[in-house]
């Protein structure tokens, strides 16, 4: 019974670990981007879908998973990008040295995740108790 114990117990960490590497591809900036904004895109950290990760897209390519209480930032150039996840696409005009928060829900009305544009003050307290992803 101990040997059965120690071998999921093992697993289980092995699991975790696994778990806990995630690549991210953050868009990258022209050297020419001086007039570049802000993005936080920030996952609140209700208990609906507390376990699954969601995949986060800019310009339609994958750049990280973000699972409930993660936040991740980047920089983006002026000009107008799409951001979202595999359900929820919201494309955005960027505008020069400025922050962007957007806010990533449960849906009221439907078994899924919405992402939303949020004001600085609500988006800088959830920054604030977020694990933010570097």
């Amino acid at each position: 019974m101990k040997k059965r114990t120690a071998f999921i117990m093992i697993g289980m960490i092995v699991f975790l670990f696994s778990c806990a590497h995630r690549q991210m591809k953050l868009p990258e900036l022209a050297p020419s981007a001086e007039n570049a904004s802000q993005v936080y895109i920030i996952r609140d950290s209700r208990f609906f879908g507390l376990g699954i990760p969601l995949t986060v897209t800019f310009n339609d390519a994958i750049i990280c998973n973000l699972r409930a209480g993660e936040c991740v930032t980047f920089v983006v150039e002026p000009g107008i990008h799409t951001l979202g996840l595999s359900n929820a696409i919201a494309t955005v005009p960027f505008e020069a040295k400025r922050n962007y928060y957007f806010l990533i829900t449960t849906s009221p009305s439907q078994f899924g995740f919405e992402i939303e544009r949020i004001d600085e003050e609500r988006g800088n307290y959830f920054v604030s108790i977020s694990n933010v992803l570097e």
